[in-house]
């Protein structure tokens, strides 16, 4: 691996660089519960929400809006977790489960992609490299695109009146803003990705031209 990355190019190594960016803000995106968060006001002082991620939600005397249970929720708990089925349809809305997937699609599409640059450092041989660049640049195109979509849903209809209550006081919070950075570096590694593959195949047929018995042997 050490020769390898001491003989890749600038532009992939900067691409690496840029890709373990975009990985650290997707995994604090993906985990950390600050997609939506409640601002207290003179109002309401204490807000029965507080913050919510894609996994995880955070309240302080929460309670079903119909006042159908005496169970009132403090703290931050799993979403999946079985003590949330009475609220399930308030906290878990069809855009949110559409965020989820794919949020979740890209998440696993960019592990792909790391994946795959690991194997393009350590074991793939000569032949097999450019197509594993642009594997892994059209890998995370696609991966932008979902995680693109799970940020316009959210950002659409999170801070919205039918969601969370108190709307006018929820906000759209950091861990939603660390999406759209890393999925702006997610874009930016693909082209350079698909433009070093570029490079490296344009390298090889001038080679191949310039020395053509090598092909042969």
């Amino acid at each position: 691996m050490n020769s390898e990355w001491s003989f890749s190019s600038r532009l992939f190594k900067g691409s690496v660089a840029l890709l373990t960016m975009s990985n650290l803000f997707t995994i604090l995106s993906f985990f950390t519960p600050y997609w939506l968060q409640s601002y207290p006001t003179q109002k309401n002082p204490r807000p029965k929400f507080t913050n919510l991620g894609l996994w995880h939600a955070c309240f302080d005397g929460f309670h079903d809006k119909g006042h159908q249970y005496e169970t009132k929720f403090y703290g931050c708990r799993h979403i999946l977790l079985e003590e949330y089925d009475i609220i399930r349809t308030e906290l878990v809305k069809p855009f949110f489960i559409a965020t989820q997937f794919f949020f979740t699609i890209s998440f696993v599409g960019m592990l792909v992609a790391g994946a795959l640059v690991m194997m393009y450092l350590l074991c793939i041989d000569e032949f097999f490299k450019v197509w594993f660049l642009r594997w892994s640049g059209f890998d995370l195109i696609i991966s932008g695109i979902c995680w693109t979509m799970a940020l316009i849903l959210f950002g659409a209809q999170g801070d919205g009146r039918d969601f969370m209550p108190d709307w006018e006081q929820n906000y759209l919070s950091w861990s939603f803003g660390l999406g759209f950075v890393g999925v702006f570096l997610m874009y930016v590694v693909a082209i350079l990705f698909i433009v070093e593959a570029r490079i490296i195949a344009r390298k090889e047929i001038a080679r191949e031209i310039q020395y053509p018995m090598e092909k042969a042997v």
